[in-house]
C-alpha cells in the first residue's frame, strides 16, 4: 500500500479515536438502545431477545450483525460498562479506516484518470464530522456505510474480472449488508450498473447470478431462525410495519421522535456548555428528552394488547393502523413524504443533535461539494457514478416514503464523498488556474512597464 494512503488511513483512525476520548460517549448512560439490550441478552444466555412492544422474548426487532458485534464487546468488557463501550467504539474507529479505504478504491474506479479525486474523496471521508462522530455511537450506521462502499467496490471489480472469487465476495458483502440492515440491500440496484460499466457493456446476468445466490445463502440461516422463532416467514427484521407506523401515524412528524417543548430547555443548556464532554452529554440528554413517538401514542392498555400478539402480528397491526390513517388523509402522507425528503437531505428537525452548528455546516459542505463534483467532473464521471447515483436514489426514496432519521443518511455519505472528491479537485484546479492567470497578468504588467521605461 502507498505510504501516503496508509498515512491517511491512520489519520482517519486517529481522528475517530480522538473523538471517542474527547466526547466520552462511552460513559453516557442508556446510550445503547435496542442493540445493547439484545447484546446483553446474548451474553447472558437468553439468546437474541429483548422487550419489544409489550412483550419479552426472542425477537427480530433488529438485524443480527451489529448486536452480535456489541455482544462481542460486552463479552470482553462487561455488559454495558464504559470499558466494553470503549472497546466497541475504538473498534469502530478502526472500521472507519476500512471505510475510508473503500472510498479511495471506489473513487479510483469512478475517476481512473484523475487520481486527485480519489485522494480528496478519501480525505473527505476521513474527516467529515458525521462519519467521525458515528464511531462514538452504539449504532449500526458506520458499519452500514462501510459495507455499502465496499459492496460497490467489489461489484465493479467483479464486472471487470468476471471471476467466481470476486462474485462470491460481492455476494457475501451484499448478504452482510442485508444482515446489517435490510434497507442496505438496496445497494443491489447499483450493482447492475457497476457490472455493465466495469465489464464494458457485457451481459450483466451471468455475473449477477453468483453474487445474488451467495447473498441468499448468507441470509438463509437467519431467515430459517426467524421461521422457527416466529412460526412464519420473516425476511430479516419483523419491524417494517412498526417503523412505517412511527413515520406515518396521525401524530407523526415523519420520524420516530416526538417534538417536545422540554427539549428546548435542554438545548439551552447544551449551548451554554463550556467543554466537549459537557456539550455531548447535553445533546444526549436532549435526545433522551425527545423520546419516541411510542411514548405519546401508546396507552398502557394498548401496549399490553400488543404484548399478547406474536411479534410479526404486532407489526402488521401497526401497519394497518398507519394505512388507515393515510387513507383518511392521503394529502398528509404526501406532505410527510416531502418533509422526510427534506429532512433526509437537509436536517431532521425532530433530532436535537442535528441542531449542532458543526453538524449543519459539515452536512451542507458535503452536499455542496458533491453537487459541484457531479456538475463539473464531466459526462464520463457521471456515467461511471451511475451505481452510486442509483444506490443513493433508492435509499433516499425508501426513507422519503417510510420513515427518516439523521442516522439513515450516514450510509450514503461515503458515496457522496466520492463526488465531493471531484468537487474539491475542481475547486483546487480552478483556484490554481486563477492564481496562474493573475501571475501571468502581473508579469505582463511588469514587462510592459519595463518596455515603456526603456522607450522613455
Amino acid at each position: 500500500m502507498d505510504r501516503r494512503l496508509a498515512a491517511l488511513l491512520l489519520l482517519a483512525v486517529l481522528a475517530r479515536g480522538a473523538a471517542v476520548f474527547a466526547l466520552q460517549s462511552h460513559r453516557v448512560p442508556t446510550s445503547t438502545y435496542e442493540h445493547g439490550e439484545i447484546a446483553a441478552s446474548l451474553v447472558e444466555g437468553r439468546g437474541f431477545s429483548m422487550r419489544f412492544l409489550g412483550a419479552d422474548g426472542p425477537t427480530s426487532q433488529q438485524a443480527p450483525m451489529y448486536p452480535f458485534l456489541v455482544a462481542a464487546a460486552y463479552a470482553v468488557g462487561g455488559v454495558e460498562t464504559p470499558e466494553s463501550l470503549l472497546i466497541l467504539q475504538l473498534a469502530q474507529a478502526l472500521l472507519g479506516g476500512v471505510m475510508v479505504l473503500g472510498v479511495f478504491r471506489l473513487a479510483s474506479w469512478v475517476a481512473p484518470d484523475r487520481p486527485s479525486v480519489a485522494w480528496w474523496g478519501a480525505a473527505v471521508a476521513a474527516f467529515h464530522p458525521t462519519l467521525v462522530y458515528a464511531a462514538t455511537h452504539v449504532q449500526v450506521a458506520l458499519l452500514a456505510a462501510t459495507l455499502v462502499a465496499w459492496t460497490l467496490v467489489w461489484g465493479a471489480r467483479l464486472g471487470a474480472s468476471g471471476s467466481r472469487r470476486d462474485a462470491a465476495v460481492a455476494g457475501l458483502l451484499l448478504g452482510m449488508c442485508a444482515l446489517t440492515d435490510p434497507i442496505l440491500a438496496l445497494v443491489v440496484v447499483g450493482l447492475p450498473f457497476a457490472f455493465r460499466l466495469a465489464g464494458e457493456g457485457r451481459s450483466i446476468w451471468r455475473p449477477a447470478a453468483v453474487p445474488l445466490s451467495v447473498a441468499a445463502l448468507a441470509v438463509a440461516p437467519w431467515v430459517a431462525r426467524n421461521a422457527m422463532v416466529h412460526g412464519e416467514f420473516v425476511p430479516i427484521k419483523s419491524t417494517f410495519g412498526y417503523a412505517f407506523w412511527q413515520g406515518n401515524c396521525a401524530v407523526s412528524q415523519g420520524t420516530d421522535k416526538v417534538v417536545r417543548a422540554s427539549v428546548e430547555e435542554v438545548m439551552d443548556g447544551a449551548n451554554a456548555a463550556t467543554g466537549l464532554v459537557e456539550y455531548n452529554r447535553a445533546l444526549w440528554e436532549a435526545r433522551h428528552t425527545a423520546g419516541y413517538i411510542d411514548d405519546v401514542a401508546f396507552s398502557p392498555e394498548f401496549k399490553r394488547y400488543l404484548g399478547t400478539l406474536p411479534e410479526a402480528e404486532r407489526s402488521r397491526v401497526l401497519l394497518r393502523m398507519a394505512v388507515a390513517d393515510i387513507q383518511a388523509d392521503p394529502a398528509r402522507y404526501v406532505g410527510l413524504s416531502l418533509r422526510r425528503l427534506r429532512y433526509f437531505w437537509l436536517f431532521d428537525e425532530t433530532n436535537p443533535k442535528t441542531r449542532a452548528t458543526v453538524y449543519r455546516a459539515s452536512h451542507l459542505a458535503l452536499t455542496g461539494l458533491a453537487l459541484v463534483g457531479l456538475a463539473t467532473a464531466g459526462a464520463g464521471f457521471r456515467r461511471r457514478s451511475a451505481p452510486l447515483i442509483a444506490t443513493v436514489a433508492a435509499i433516499s426514496l425508501f426513507h422519503a416514503l417510510t420513515i427518516v432519521s439523521a442516522r439513515f443518511h450516514v450510509p450514503i455519505e461515503p458515496l457522496m464523498a466520492v463526488w465531493a472528491g471531484a468537487g474539491a479537485t475542481w475547486i483546487v484546479d480552478a483556484t490554481a488556474r486563477a492564481a496562474r492567470s493573475r501571475s501571468i497578468s502581473a508579469m505582463g504588467g511588469v514587462e510592459h512597464v519595463g518596455v515603456v521605461g526603456r522607450l522613455g
